[in-house]
């Protein structure tokens, strides 16, 4: 039995922190702050735990001292399900910093459980300990087993659960398993045990019979996948005269996508208006690739025809959307379709570039990791040399970058268009919200060519895109542009050797 409380709790510890950055991302998150965070708390209060219950064997050495360090870990588990949410918010409301807020939070929702989690293998040595001579035996075998079992909760947890279970399922069925361990240590004078058993299987079977309806309570609708915590609701757009619209985060405090509810194929956001800049410089557009789908905006938008593109329905269009929730999460409640013309493919942006061989007339480029950040794999020199490859002649590309133009905050931008220059002949930049504000973090449109656009043809085609043809939306768009060569003072170029993973991480202090 002690075998076997060794190796299940092995394993349940590693489903409770893989489970862990699923709890903390609708509050702070999912990026590599979140995950050090979490990992740095788990592995400090599993120290303390095992030296708490070091020194507890000593003193108090009984299998109802287990059975008492399995139960605490069932019960921190139950209270972190139950109360997980009421951390988080306070956390996101009382925190501004993305550092001191990832630990308090992992502090604050999972310190319990992981401490008692800890005090379980040098409990477990102890009770199995016959003799000094076999000390050494018995300790390298339950640590062995504690291994193995943790190398299968990594699996089970990453690979199975996490892809068919919401976390609060996960949670709680990692409180009844606990639980179980510790009437099967020591079932004897267990009744407060065997109740706390049945109030985890009670709140297990409720969580799975109400869990969705309490998300929905709110008005927010709550779709968890490998990738993403992803966050639907409504609202109002008072800017547009009260015009109701619909919502996806995977972020606090930010949107993902957003949708007319009157008009779906509409586009919501401001920065993705400036998509229409694609087809204003390509008219003639028959493919189009798009790298993230997230609520599909922009697809819905040239698949309705809306664009200016000259013949939108001979248009072919592909999206990468490496999570497969949130297309589904699209097709449920922002309006995709079916529709012959469209084509997804669920994976990794950056590997489908590296092996895909086909041309497109327009690709645009709208992949964030957690906080907006551009994943550091897709703004390197080796990314836009394949996103080169993947435009046509005559074609153009369209990234979106949230980052400041110059400072500080502008090493983000400043490492991706560098590598953007290094591979295609002609770059240029919008600046979607405060053209006149360079050093603020903003959307940033980058616009890049195959072929240079500039001299006397490249004058006479701009002078058509600004002339009196342009609508008012066009033209505004094409004011914002950067003009000039732009020079910096950081480094412009990137390769996947020193990723821009490390200045994204500056705007996170926004």
């Amino acid at each position: 039995m002690l075998e076997l409380t060794v190796f299940f709790s092995g394993a349940l510890v590693m489903v409770l922190e893989m489970v862990g950055a699923r709890v903390l991302a609708p509050y702070v998150g999912t990026s590599a702050i979140v995950w050090t965070s979490l990992i740095g708390v788990v592995l400090a209060c599993l120290a303390l735990g095992a030296w708490a219950g070091g020194r507890m064997a000593d003193r108090h050495l009984s299998r109802r001292g287990l059975a008492l360090a399995l139960a605490g870990a069932g019960l921190g588990c139950a209270l972190t399900a139950l109360c997980h949410s009421l951390v988080g918010q306070w956390v996101t409301e009382g925190i501004g910093n993305l550092y001191v807020a990832a630990v308090a939070a992992a502090v604050g929702i999972f310190a319990l459980p992981a401490l008692f989690f800890g005090a379980i293998s040098p409990y477990a040595i102890r009770l199995r300990i016959g003799s000094v001579d076999t000390a050494g035996a018995t300790v390298g075998r339950l640590y062995a087993l504690s291994t193995a079992g943790s190398i299968l909760g990594t699996f089970l947890g990453g690979f199975v659960l996490i892809s068919f279970f919401g976390s609060a399922s996960i949670l709680w069925g990692v409180a009844v398993c606990m639980m179980a361990l510790s009437l099967c240590n020591a079932a004897r004078g267990g009744k407060v045990r065997a109740a706390l058993l049945a109030l985890c299987l009670i709140g297990a079977v409720m969580n799975g019979m109400y869990g969705t309806w309490q998300e929905n309570r709110g008005g927010v609708r709550l779709v968890e996948s490998p990738y993403n915590s992803i966050r639907v609701y409504e609202g109002m757009d008072w800017g547009e005269g009260g015009r109701a619209v619909r919502l996806m985060a995977t972020d606090p405090g930010y949107s993902q996508s957003g949708m007319y509810l009157d008009d779906p194929a509409e586009l919501y956001f401001q920065y993705t208006r400036f998509y229409a800049l694609g087809p204003r410089f390509v008219p003639q557009a028959r493919s189009v690739l798009m790298l993230g789908g997230g609520g599909y905006s922009v697809p819905k938008w040239i698949l309705a025809g809306k664009s200016a593109l000259a013949a939108p329905d001979e248009v072919r269009m592909t999206v990468v959307e490496i999570d497969p929730a949130m297309t589904a999460t699209a097709r449920r409640w922002f309006d995709l379709k079916d529709d012959a013309r469209l084509t997804v493919q669920h994976e990794d942006a950056r590997a489908f570039l590296n092996r895909q061989q086909g041309q497109y007339d327009l690709v645009f480029v709208d992949v964030f990791n957690s906080h907006y950040a551009v994943p550091f794999q897709m703004g390197t020199v080796e990314a836009a040399r394949a996103l080169r490859r993947a435009v046509a002649p005559g074609g153009a590309l369209l990234m979106n970058v949230i980052s400041a133009v110059n400072g500080e905050d502008g090493r983000l931008f400043q490492g991706i268009y560098g590598a953007l220059s290094s591979a295609f002949a002609e770059v240029q930049v919008y600046c979607v919200s405060r053209p006149d504000r360079l050093g603020e973090v903003q959307n940033l449109m980058v616009v890049a060519f195959p072929e240079k656009r500039t001299g006397t043809a490249g004058e006479k085609a701009r002078a058509e895109e600004a002339g009196a043809n342009a609508d008012a939306g066009m033209a505004a768009m094409l004011a914002t542009r950067l003009e000039g060569p732009l020079v910096f003072d950081t480094p412009p170029l990137t390769d996947d050797f020193a990723p821009v993973e490390r200045y994204a991480l500056m705007l996170l202090r926004q």
